[in-house]
């Protein structure tokens, strides 16, 4: 593992989201002795103003409870959040302009904490990302890209967006990507593209004989028959009205819904037999997946969704549980290597059959034992430990 950086981390989330890669990874590098400071999204386009009023309101909250302490918050050892205040990305040339100055904010905040030669790792690939890298490296600072998304797919400045990565991806020293469709793409631009898809913790979503969550057990006690389950957001690439047709369809099993209301879930209101449960903690959802009797990941299947990998597949699967998902090109890809999923198109027919086919299926420890196999080959114990490697192969470069 990489040790005794200095690493400033341009999130594209804010710290107490969902629990995914972003804060995965910076508590890790923080656990092996680095000292993170975790800048949470500055966005990749506009705030709406009714639809984003609450979270930029809780933005303004967090910077101006931060002002006290040198602009961050300590939530772990060595992690250190800061919540800057910035303009939205690609505006006009004195917008950016201005948006410069108030970064000069994070480069004061660098200062202060005594971070030398930061190691710049960003999953933003914005014109405010590239302006801070190019603020804050120095002749030893190397820079990280991780490409999680096609964000081209979820700004209304695609044009000025692909430039952007493009002049970020020939500032990179390595670059990681989530699947090989971005890879390949990165690749045109930089040399040293590797691919990690979404990771998961092992320890965390493996019970080994300890009890489940009461919250858990208390939330599933009420529901007959088979359970049907999911984890995660429930955001715009969730098919909803997928959803309330299987539903309907099958009023004798029981729907779990495990995660944050990210869109309007008005499609689900009034189905007796689905249950919200609202976000809950990330380290009691093994509780949660335990108890279903299949996991489901019922994506549309967009352009926007071609390049995404549920971090959620290898959750379910650590657990040992059968998958039934949408056959998303990245999930295909993973599947084709594996064979541990059930793929299926956003069809209710299908999706549904799919799933009479895993309830059906005689209970396997086999079977069960090789989804934690696969699982295993993406601990983020041992991610983190290759990306390691490949950033210090970059770092003695440098030097």
């Amino acid at each position: 593992m990489i040790t005794g950086r200095d690493i400033v981390y341009i999130s594209s989330i804010e710290w107490g989201f969902l629990w995914q890669a972003h804060q995965e990874i910076a508590r890790r590098l923080a656990g092996a002795g680095n000292r993170v400071l975790y800048i949470e999204n500055t966005g990749i386009r506009s705030p709406a103003l009714i639809k984003d009023a609450k979270r930029v309101a809780s933005r303004i909250g967090r910077w101006v409870g931060a002002l006290r302490s040198r602009g961050v918050r300590e939530v772990a050892d060595n992690v250190f959040v800061c919540s800057p205040l910035v303009l939205p990305p690609f505006g006009s040339r004195p917008r950016r302009y201005l948006n410069r100055f108030f970064l000069l904010t994070i480069k004061r905040t660098i200062a202060q904490l005594g971070m030398r030669d930061p190691l710049l790792w960003t999953y933003l690939p914005t014109d405010t990302a590239v302006d801070l890298i190019r603020l804050t490296r120095t002749n030893r600072s190397s820079v990280v890209y991780y490409g999680v998304a096609d964000f081209s797919q979820l700004t209304p400045h695609t044009g000025s967006l692909r430039r952007s990565e493009q002049e970020l991806l020939k500032l990179s020293d390595v670059v990681f990507a989530n699947c090989t469709e971005l890879a390949n793409r990165f690749s045109l631009a930089n040399d040293n593209v590797h691919v990690f898809a979404p990771g998961v913790d092992l320890l965390a979503f493996r019970l080994n004989g300890q009890p489940r969550d009461p919250v858990a057990l208390r939330d599933l006690a009420p529901f007959q028959g088979p359970v049907i389950g999911y984890i995660g957001g429930l955001h715009r690439f969730v098919d909803f009205n997928l959803l309330r047709t299987m539903i309907s369809s099958r009023p004798h099993w029981s729907w779990v819904l495990v995660g944050a209301p990210q869109a309007s879930t008005d499609a689900l209101h009034g189905l007796p037999n689905v249950h919200l449960t609202g976000q809950q903690p990330h380290e009691k959802l093994a509780s949660y997946i335990e108890a279903f009797d299949v996991c489901v990941v019922p994506y549309l299947n967009t352009p926007e969704t071609s390049t995404v990998v549920p971090t959620k597949i290898n959750e379910y699967l650590a657990v040992g549980k059968p998958v039934v998902t949408t056959d998303l090109p990245a999930v295909r890809e993973f599947n084709e290597r594996h064979r541990v999923l059930t793929t299926t198109p956003p069809q209710a027919d299908s999706f549904l059959a799919a799933i009479e086919s895993a309830l059906a299926a005689t209970p396997d420890q086999l079977a069960s034992e090789r989804r934690r196999q696969v699982a295993a080959l993406s601990d983020w114990k041992l991610q983190v430990e290759k990306m390691s490697s490949l950033i210090e192969e970059a770092l003695a470069q440098k030097k």
